[in-house]
């Protein structure tokens, strides 16, 4: 099914165009048009259009270029998003996702505290080139389509949605979610998105399923055969599955109890469930994981966010600003090597302040040693 979506800009259209050519595909489309004289001509065109479209692309900026009447915009995209949703509260536009598409690298930041939530993605311009291009499309179909699968349901079933038996996930995610079903769509997907499918927990992503496994996919050329055998039963098939691949943790774990061994995954090392696994499936290329420098275990079952690579969270350091995380979600490490070192320090900020203790410790240990 096509989805058809509208781009805003303040730049004319050729050059609009140019920006966003990169995410069409066979279900993809989007119309480029320049902002209108002004905010109530833009709502009005909006509101008229609503019907023929399936999301709407903003930039943040309107105000940098005239438009072919000589006119520059009065209003940001953000305040137009924010007006879009308080009428699709009324009924007065349909419901669709909005998307931010910007050169700003702060404006995540920026507006934060303003109300990023009205946005269901956003994307940074700096951000796209051919591989990103292909990623990004899809998750524009998967918004639009989830958006559509919805809004046409005449009741939310979260099993529908979600396709699994919600009594195989934790009670507390299933009535936070139940919670939030009165309220307009994107309330409803963002927290689908940011509290489940990117927060690492009930959902898992590939590199964590890997480590959790206890495979180096790298090195391992039977690995895409082993994900199509756990995909047979554990792959998240719900909303927005098309735009970001995750499998279901309990489901994993419950596939290799019931066909790989009933000693619990989380307690046998990277070398014995490799093993394990290649003698079940007959798998003869499956390279187990190997420890990160300064790591003393191959229990692994975090992924080090400075590296990229399996982790026993034994091993690692907690990283800042995960407290208010809900009790579904797993926090998120960095290995000691990879804190001392300050590798891709973008990827996890600082420390949390209980580790600083230990993190002081280990730079003292370490710092001998290399001497």
């Amino acid at each position: 099914m096509e989805n058809k979506y509208l781009y805003i800009d303040d730049d004319n259209h050729e050059n609009a165009v140019e920006k966003i050519d990169g995410f069409l595909s066979e279900n993809l489309k989007i119309d480029t048009v320049q902002h209108s004289n002004s905010w109530e001509e833009q709502l009005k065109y909006i509101q008229n259009h609503s019907d023929d479209i399936d999301g709407l692309i903003l930039d943040l900026k309107l105000d940098d270029c005239l438009n072919e009447n000589k006119k520059r915009a009065t209003f940001r995209g953000s305040t137009l998003a924010q007006e879009i949703r308080s009428r699709q509260k009324e009924n007065l536009i349909k419901q669709m996702p909005i998307i931010l598409f910007s050169a700003n690298d702060k404006v995540k930041s920026s507006l934060e505290k303003a109300g990023i939530d009205i946005f269901d993605l956003f994307i940074d311009k700096g951000s796209v080139n051919v591989t990103t291009f292909n990623i990004y499309s899809k998750q524009l179909e998967a918004l639009s389509e989830s958006y559509r699968l919805i809004d046409q349901s005449k009741d939310i079933i979260l099993n529908s949605i979600l396709e699994i038996d919600i009594e195989e996930l934790d009670i507390r995610f299933i009535e936070t979610l139940n919670s939030l079903l009165q309220n307009p769509l994107h309330i409803i997907l963002g927290f689908i998105l940011n509290q489940l499918i990117l927060k690492p927990g009930l959902l898992v992503n590939e590199d964590l399923l890997a480590a959790r496994l206890g495979v180096d996919k790298y090195r391992s050329k039977d690995w895409n055969s082993l994900i199509e055998i756990i995909s047979q039963t554990c792959k998240y098939n719900g909303v927005l599955s098309k735009g970001w691949e995750r499998w279901w943790m309990c489901l994993v774990e419950k596939w290799w109890y019931e066909n790989i061994s009933t000693q619990h995954l989380r307690t046998v090392s990277a070398q014995d469930r490799v093993k394990l696994i290649c003698d079940v499936t007959n798998l003869k290329d499956l390279v187990a994981a190997e420890k990160i420098e300064y790591a003393k275990s191959d229990e692994f079952w975090c992924v080090c966010q400075g590296l990229n690579k399996p982790l026993d969270p034994l091993d690692g350091l907690l990283i800042a600003n995960q407290d208010h995380l809900y009790i579904w979600q797993d926090q998120e490490y960095v290995s000691v090597y990879a804190a001392l070192m300050r590798i891709n320090r973008g990827e996890w900020q600082n420390i949390a302040a209980v580790e600083q203790g230990k993190f002081e410790t280990l730079k003292r240990i370490y710092s001998k040693k290399n001497e």
